[in-house]
């Protein structure tokens, strides 16, 4: 890889290491062959000092074995390795020439005039010694020239080198200058920009060292990265589209229910709901199209249109469109049948465009509201059916109040008549006709009570405050009617009653008071109402009068049997009896509907 960085730095370090070798190698080399040069000097330098010993041993008449002792040192001196291993190979080098000339000098000049000692006068013989000397100083000066030489080399070797490694370290700085820092600046600004979430940064620099390769790649994941990003915030902006879109969705389906919360058909409500529906989902116009079962022609139409007709409706024969298994109207209608539990009520009907079938998510929308419509018409009727059944159960208990009171009364008059008009034929003493006028006279007061009681019992209505309330009015009531103190316990606020479970409850309270009131002759009465450890409620009424005795077998006298009919509209069972203490007790036991339907755990403190 000859672009690459490391390539590129590791030549540079390659370099400079072989330059420092080089130098410790050559410094030690040179070194080494200068490391004889002093001796060398030395040794030269001693021939001149052997030379004048020489000389003056030679003056001497007694010397002659010690001049042979000096001649021969001055000839190992000159002979020595010191010097010669020091002399170059080149015959014509200065040193080698100079040494030579020294060496021939005493051979054939210094040495025989120093064995003839009669032969040469003194002057002459140290005139030679003095030419010895020197060409011996020309000699040690030639050594130190080499020597002097060997060091100029030492120094201009590490000066090459030294020239040599700076030159490399400068190249190698210059190409990091110049070719690393530029793209490592722009990289880091790239980086610096991706991480603070700009992925739109790019380098510019695409060698094919290391630093291009990570470039490359950085402009490739900043690439990456700025699409994901773009793909992530499109699939952001689609969820916060559908979230929204679910919210409104959510808002429109909470309307609607609230909106068509027993909602007649026909109602304004309903064409508030189909303009919102047609808001959210985008379509339309949307029309709602209600009929009864089987019917061929729809009686109520609304629309978002205005006239409420829509393009494609084909009225009176409304068939097309309320057919589940007919064809669609139109192929860019969607229809929905407004149906709850198998029972049809209608369709609805929303157009789109020709091309651009509803969403899942708007079907599924129109599919709840139209169920909700159902719903709504649904309960409508459910209500209005139970409205109507409970009139024709008030009609029932109104005719059977009537028959058990007022026609049994009546009875008793005519009959009362019939005996008169015999008596008046018959022209009767006038003692029978005023006691036949007498007992018409309690007739009609008997019947004129029970009317008065009747009327005060049909028109009697609970209040918003609940159970509780009507019967602490009815206390008040029957407190004021008579001379007795009436105490009400009343333990069922943890109770909830159905509203017909509280009517009754109340009708055969005010029954039972009432038969206090005018039968029992008793000063005191407590009503009582709690709950057993199994949810059973428990209505009592005590009094502390007379007792029964034979008033229940009185003829004309219905109280007890309308409570116990009333006790078994709750699913309960009524008792009358004597207490020990004396009185009289009612005691009526049922099961509310709410315990019937869920059981649950009793809580503690249900019972009293």
């Amino acid at each position: 890889m000859p672009r690459s960085l490391t390539f590129r730095a590791g030549l540079a370090m390659a370099g400079i290491v072989l330059l420092a070798l080089t130098s410790m190698l050559g410094s030690i080399v040179i070194a080494e062959t200068a490391s004889g040069d002093a001796a060398a000097i030395n040794q030269a330098g001693a021939l001149r000092m052997q030379a004048y010993r020489l000389l003056a041993t030679r003056a001497r008449p007694d010397s002659a074995e010690r001049l042979s002792d000096r001649l021969a040192e001055l000839d190992r001196s000159l002979a020595s390795p010191v010097i010669t291993e020091r002399l170059p190979d080149d015959p014509q080098h200065p040193l080698t020439r100079q040494y030579q000339a020294v060496a021939e000098q005493w051979r054939e000049q210094l040495r025989p005039l120093m064995q003839t000692p009669a032969a040469t006068a003194p002057a002459d013989v140290a005139a030679r010694v003095g030419d010895f000397v020197d060409q011996v100083d020309r000699l040690v000066g030639q050594l130190q020239r080499e020597a002097e030489s060997r060091i100029q080399l030492l120094r201009l070797f590490q000066g090459v080198i030294l020239f040599l490694t700076l030159g490399l370290v400068f190249l190698a700085m210059y190409k990091l200058a110049a070719g690393v820092m530029p793209p490592l600046r722009d990289l880091l600004q790239v980086v610096e920009r991706a991480r603070h979430g700009d992925f739109s940064g790019r380098t510019r620099y695409t060698a094919g060292d290391e630093l291009g390769l990570l470039s490359r790649t950085i402009n490739q994941m900043n690439e990456n990265l700025s699409q994901m990003y773009g793909r992530l915030e499109e699939r952001v902006a689609a969820k916060t589209a559908e979230l929204q879109r679910s919210n409104e969705s959510l808002g429109l389906l909470y309307q609607a229910a609230r909106r068509l919360n027993g909602a007649p058909p026909g109602d304004a409500r309903y064409r508030h709901v189909l303009a919102q529906l047609a808001a959210v989902t985008g379509l339309g116009p949307i029309t709602l199209c209600l009929a009864q079962t089987d019917a061929e022609q729809a009686y109520l139409r609304l629309s978002t249109r205005a006239e409420d007709c829509p393009d494609f409706c084909r009225a009176p024969d409304c068939v097309p469109c309320l057919d589940d298994h007919d064809d669609t109207p139109s192929p860019w209608v969607y229809r929905v049948a407004v149906s709850e539990a198998d029972r049809h009520y209608g369709v609805l009907l929303i157009q789109h465009p020709p091309h651009s079938p509803p969403e899942p998510w708007q079907r599924d929308l129109a599919d709840t509201i139209a169920g909700l419509i159902a719903t709504s018409i649904s309960l409508a009727q459910g209500y209005a059916e139970q409205r109507r059944l409970a009139l024709m159960d008030e009609r029932a208990v109104i005719a059977r109040e009537l028959h058990d009171s007022l026609a049994q009364s009546l009875s008793y008059l005519k009959i009362q008549v019939a005996r008169l008009q015999a008596l008046v034929r018959a022209q009767a003493p006038a003692a029978d006709t005023e006691a036949v006028l007498d007992e018409l006279r309690e007739g009609l007061n008997a019947a004129y009570r029970q009317l008065r009681e009747l009327l005060s019992t049909f028109r009697l209505k609970m209040s918003g405050p609940g159970l509780e309330a009507a019967l602490e009015e009815t206390v008040r009531e029957f407190t004021r009617r008579g001379e007795l103190s009436i105490r009400l316990d009343y333990r069922l606020d943890h109770c909830p009653l159905s509203p017909n479970e509280q009517m009754h409850v109340l009708q055969i309270v005010r029954e039972a008071l009432s038969n206090v009131l005018h039968h029992a002759r008793a000063s005191r009465c407590e009503v009582h109402l709690a709950t057993d450890t199994h949810g059973q409620v428990t209505v009592s009424v005590d009094d502390d009068g007379i007792g029964l005795g034979e008033r229940t077998d009185q003829p004309g006298h219905y109280g007890t049997t309308i409570m116990r009919e009333r006790a078994a509209g709750l699913n309960g069972r009524l008792e009358v009896f004597e207490p020990a203490p004396g009185g009289t007790t009612v005691r009526l036991h049922f099961t509310p509907q709410m315990r019937r339907d869920t059981p649950a755990t009793t809580l503690p403190g249900d019972a009293e």
